[in-house]
């Protein structure tokens, strides 16, 4: 029972960095590139997306541990250089002027246009869903709890809950934000554009403080103790 309990709070702290991480931005994007197609084509368009990340993020996290063990890069280098690029990513968005939705028609006045076959897989569901931001996050918490769970589950068992929990993490979050995606019509009526975009800061600078903390973490690993 105190193992489950355990891995349970551990599962929240999977899933609410790769939520930040996932969640900056990629509804408003969304709403932005489909707002000319009509709620099937919109649809359509979120099947595609949340699939391609689906399989984006999963692939990457068994490839990029294995790249990451084959080039011997140490875990504080990965934190530090992780924690570096998402950092920057948050500052850019945030200090970035989008394109606001309200500048063309809304949703509700749809033309009606069918999407095309690739729209959907990128640049939506790579890279601006599953993009640095996450792909970073996901390996930097597979290399983080790692450790933890080998003690538990030996080598080969530990890696692999720990790999099993942040891919489960990771699809939950992106099952969400393909509900986000399915009623999102629904939802810029309710909410408001201009909301949407105080709510997307928010989150990138949530982001930006998970980044320090990676950053930290990875120096504070670096320095010798004597």
């Amino acid at each position: 029972m105190h193992l489950f309990l355990r891995q349970l709070g551990d599962f929240g702290a999977f899933f609410v960095p790769l939520f930040v991480a996932l969640q900056s931005g990629s509804l408003v994007a969304f709403i932005s590139m489909t707002e000319s197609y009509s709620e099937a084509g919109r649809r359509a368009i979120a099947r595609r997306a949340i699939f391609a990340a689906s399989v984006t993020g999963v692939s990457f996290m068994v490839a990029g541990q294995a790249i990451f063990n084959f080039l011997g890069v140490t875990f504080a280098d990965f934190q530090v250089a992780g924690g570096v690029l998402v950092l920057v990513l948050a500052i850019i968005d945030l200090l970035s002027l989008r394109r606001s939705t309200t500048s063309t028609p809304g949703l509700g006045t749809a033309r009606g246009e069918e999407p095309p076959l690739s729209m959907g897989i990128a640049p939506l569901g790579v890279p601006l869903i599953v993009g640095p931001a996450t792909l970073t996050t996901e390996l930097l918490l597979v290399s983080t709890y790692g450790d933890k769970y080998t003690g538990i589950y030996g080598p080969l068992g530990g890696q692999a809950m720990v790999f099993l929990m942040v891919a489960a993490a990771l699809l939950v979050n992106l099952a969400l934000l393909l509900l986000g995606m399915w009623y999102s019509s629904f939802i810029v009526r309710k909410v408001g554009t201009p909301t949407m975009t105080v709510i997307n800061k928010i989150v990138m600078i949530l982001l930006a403080a998970i980044a320090v903390s990676f950053l930290r973490r990875g120096i504070v690993a670096s320095i010798p103790v004597h």
